[in-house]
């Protein structure tokens, strides 16, 4: 999860190295530091917390001397949160930076007696091996072959030893690139970044130990060139501009993305949809594969392929699939869903069923990403940079994705009439404008609902049917950003056990479509009023019939199949804001989470 930045032959390392770690806090803030070195010296800088503190912290120290930088900024995963803990380590010949997880550091610190017994960080253990292994030997090269095959795990590594004035970068699945012009070199676990910086790029790939000695850059363990490519421009995403917070502003960029999204899909990506994707979808099932938002978008997927194909269609956890016996005698699509293509478990997933032989298609945000590079087909979504930790318009727009795929797909096979095609197609082009004005619309609504959920000590979220994995969303995003106890349930399982849960002191958001199940769903509103639990209802049903106890209806516009799960994610994105920023948590960075979760 945490964000790393090497810099070589710059006259701006300290402040490019800071204002780089800054725009990689949605990585983890535990903790930061740099390590300035030159041939001659390192000089290391700690802190704990935000780059803020680390900012300050170095306001004073000069890189006038140095050649390169290196740093980090920490999500906690072995060892507490502590300025020890904190990378780069370093001593007067080493500083390093690691991303990712050392699965065997246990194994090292227990064989070799030069590694303390004390130290409870993985990375530390490796520093003081990496130490080791460069006294032992005398050719640091050596040394770091000989780490690399000794230390297990998914993890990226930039290194420095100034025995030989050398910089190393070593990738085993965490991600990380390398930009270049002239002899300047950036490094980055995001390689969007980048291109604020060099036209140029090059993506490591698992196994690579790429070597910088001054400004020659090769392979150290392979004959080949190391080849760059052009790198993207990215407009800057790193502005608020009047919002308060990032989550607001990419709330309310969502009509925006979703009608670029939707005219890149109807005048290209889409066109000729069987000759491009047939070969793809010749498949006994599809399972569509994600983990927590791209999750729930993955389960409203299901509901798409259900209701508009004639495919077998599952869900499933990329943390648990990686785990699982795959059927080898089914042909199997699976669909990879992941913000920004570098999720961990969602790739290892991907992985583990290319090597069973399984097709494969990615859904992401991010074209330069692992997963792209892996997967057979990928279809983009351009929800453009999110920064907010908690996910808005990456997930709308993975919704747009899939409502597309399947309707594609449904025409193709001839589960769906020509004119049911055309009539979804014309409300997901409308949806933009659609959004926009529940979006106004909606959010004094918001504002008042989250003076409710002040005097709750826990909110819960239900619905049936497509609209049940949307509860799930807006459960899962008021917990992430204000702590509040919240869960999400399918409104027919309440009496099944969670009904236990409610009492005059929780309140129970029930998405109500006017759907074939609206009768039913409100059945289960009842029921949870009848114990005294506060409701607020979410439907386009008005004029809807008295419920005893405490209850507020809130009119939704009418909605269809196709998009519902977008009409009923607004409000609770919405709501979670309003509350949190009422609650005053730190809503783009909350607390124990990051952005991109790139260690199992």
């Amino acid at each position: 999860m945490c964000g790393i930045v090497g810099i070589l032959n710059s006259k701006s390392l300290k402040s490019d190295a800071i204002e780089i770690l800054k725009k990689l806090e949605y990585r983890g803030y535990d903790s930061a530091g740099i390590s300035l070195f030159s041939d001659q010296k390192i000089r290391t800088i700690k802190s704990v917390g935000k780059i803020s503190n680390l900012e300050k912290k170095s306001k004073n120290i000069s890189d006038k001397f140095f050649s390169g930088v290196i740093g980090h900024t920490r999500w906690a995963t072995h060892g507490v949160v502590s300025r020890n803990n904190a990378h780069p380590f370093a001593n007067e010949n080493l500083t390093l930076v690691c991303n990712g997880i050392i699965e065997n550091y246990s194994q090292i610190q227990n064989r070799y007696k030069e590694i303390p017994k004390n130290i409870k960080s993985d990375t530390e253990v490796s520093f003081y091996y990496l130490s080791y292994l460069i006294d032992k030997y005398k050719n640091p090269d050596e040394a770091i072959e000989i780490f690399q095959k000794t230390i297990r795990g998914n993890f990226a590594f930039v290194i420095f030893i100034k025995k030989n004035n050398c910089f190393y970068i070593l990738k085993n699945g965490s991600p990380i690139s390398i930009s270049n012009k002239n002899q300047s070199f950036y490094i980055c676990s995001d390689s969007s970044i980048l291109s604020n910086y060099h036209d140029t790029i090059f993506h490591c790939e698992d196994g690579d130990i790429i070597k910088i000695n001054e400004s020659k850059i090769s392979y150290l363990q392979k004959k080949n060139k190391i080849s760059f490519q052009k790198n993207i421009s990215y407009q800057n995403p790193y502005d608020k501009g009047n919002y308060q917070h990032f989550m607001l502003k990419e709330i309310h960029e969502q009509p925006s993305v979703l009608k670029s999204t939707q005219s890149k899909y109807t005048s290209e990506y889409f066109i000729d949809f069987e000759t491009k994707f047939r070969h793809l979808f010749e498949v006994d099932k599809i399972v569509l594969v994600g983990c927590g938002t791209a999750y729930h978008a993955s389960m409203v997927g299901e509901y798409y392929f259900n209701h508009f194909t004639n495919k077998e269609v599952s869900t499933e956890l990329a943390s648990e699939l990686r785990y699982k016996k795959i059927n080898k005698n089914k042909q199997i699509l699976y669909i990879f869903i992941s913000q920004s293509g570098e999720t961990m478990d969602t790739l290892m997933a991907l992985k583990y069923v290319k090597s069973m032989n399984h097709k494969s298609l990615v859904i992401t945000n991010s074209l330069e990403s692992s997963m792209v590079r892996e997967a057979e087909v990928t279809i983009p979504t351009y929800a453009q940079k999110e920064v907010g930790v908690a996910s808005t318009k990456a997930f709308t727009c993975q919704l747009l994705s899939l409502a597309n795929l399947a309707l594609e797909l449904g025409r193709m096979e001839n589960s769906i009439s020509n004119q049911i095609y055309k009539k979804n197609i014309n409300l997901l082009t409308k949806l933009p404008s659609k959004i926009k004005k529940l979006i106004n619309e909606f959010t004094p609504n918001a504002k008042i609902i989250s003076k409710k959920l002040s005097q709750a000590n826990a909110c819960y979220f239900i619905g049936r049917n497509i609209a049940y994995p949307i509860a799930l969303e807006g459960s899962l995003k008021l917990k992430e950003i204000s702590y509040m106890h919240s869960e999400g349930f399918p409104g027919g399982e309440m009496k099944h056990g969670p009904i236990a849960l409610i009492d005059k002191d929780s309140i129970t958001v029930c998405l109500i479509p006017n759907n074939d199940l609206f009768e039913k769903s409100v059945s289960n509103a009842q029921e949870i009023s009848a114990r005294n639990g506060k409701i607020i209802i979410l439907s386009s049903v008005k004029n809807m019939s008295k419920i005893n106890g405490e209850i507020k209806v809130m009119n939704m516009p009418k909605e269809n199949i196709i998009d519902t799960p977008f009409i009923y994610t607004i409000p609770l994105q919405l709501i979670s804001y309003y509350f949190a920023l009422s609650e005053g948590t730190d809503i783009d960075q909350p607390r124990n989470l990051a952005k991109s979760v790139t260690v199992e």
